[in-house]
């Protein structure tokens, strides 16, 4: 137990100091962390997949993490209720967003790169802003907002047109982008879900630990009414596949998932998805600091256009 309470000393550190920081400042920290965690994460997952099926990820990453969270806010004393009208949302939200945006998310990451995908989702904030946006809230975008949209999509024209590969991977690729349309599609709907949630929340780590809980349910329930989980079983055996499995998934619920939700909590919600939208650089770092990735010109334009298109939108917040 000391030796656990040890390993678990940083984040008694965090909570004790966190609160005598600038909220602004918590917001960028945590938001730029966790884009690189994300983007490592999908570039480790990109080939640790391959030997799952897309539930079957997602679905060992919802026990663990949800199991991993119980662990870290039980052995730090923290309060694990939550407002008991917020839990339907917290419901919906881990649902759409984990146990179905995830495995689409797995789904597209066996088809696309890891690059091709993050530019993709980063069309989130627009789905988001502008088209549940106008759904919920009758917000209707300015001409800038539109100037944003279009500048976005004829960015990721670059990256993911035209197809010049054979037919069978030219379908691949094309199911790859309609999983991942409908991957941000499911995201973009759990960020407007969860937002009101997170800011009367004391704690983010207590409300993605609830998410993951009510994704796990989903998930384990399905996997074994349709006994797809014995399937999992000769893969998990490989103790070495497992660890860094298992090593991804942490890396996923700290870095990405609870410092996610913290950003959205203590920044503007445009200003803490416009800092979580450089996941693509970090992705093109990482590719070519361990992939030896050499970047062609045109995805290299078309995430400059891509993030002009961001910025546009960014603009049309303030305006």
């Amino acid at each position: 137990m000391l030796q656990l309470r040890q390993i678990l000393l940083p984040f008694v550190v965090y909570r004790k100091y966190l609160k005598s920081m600038p909220t602004s400042i918590i917001g960028i920290i945590t938001a730029l962390i966790s884009t690189a965690s994300w983007a490592l994460y999908s570039i480790i997952l990109k080939k640790l997949g391959e030997r799952l099926e897309p539930v079957g990820i997602t679905t060992i990453n919802s026990v663990f993490s949800f199991t991993l969270l119980f662990v870290i806010l039980s052995l730090t004393g923290s309060n694990l209720s939550v407002n008991s009208n917020d839990l339907l949302s917290i419901a919906i939200s881990g649902i759409c967003g984990i146990a179905i945006g995830d495995s689409l998310f797995f789904a597209s990451l066996n088809r696309l790169s890891p690059l091709v995908l993050s530019v993709i989702i980063l069309l989130g904030p627009v789905i988001s802003s502008g088209i549940f946006g106008f759904v919920f809230f009758k917000e209707i975008p300015s001409l800038t907002s539109w100037a944003g949209i279009f500048t976005t999509l004829f960015g990721l024209s670059f990256l993911i047109f035209p197809i010049k590969n054979n037919e069978n991977q030219s379908k691949t690729k094309i199911t790859g982008l309609f999983f991942a349309f409908l991957t941000l599609i499911c995201y973009a709907y759990a960020m407007v879900i969860i937002k009101p949630v997170l800011s009367n929340a004391d704690n983010v780590i207590t409300v993605t630990m609830y998410r993951m809980f009510f994704s796990a349910v989903v998930l384990t329930s399905f996997s074994l009414f349709s006994k797809k989980m014995f399937s999992w079983s000769d893969t998990l055996k490989d103790k070495k596949y497992s660890c860094k499995l298992l090593g991804t998934f942490t890396l996923a619920t700290i870095g990405g998932f609870c410092l996610s939700l913290a950003a959205i909590k203590y920044c503007q919600l445009i200003v803490a998805t416009s800092l979580m939208s450089l996941q693509p650089f970090f992705i093109l770092l990482f590719m070519m600091i361990f992939q030896k990735y050499i970047p062609q010109k045109k995805e290299i334009f078309g995430i400059i256009a891509s993030f002009c298109g961001i910025f546009l939108l960014c603009i049309s917040e303030f305006l």
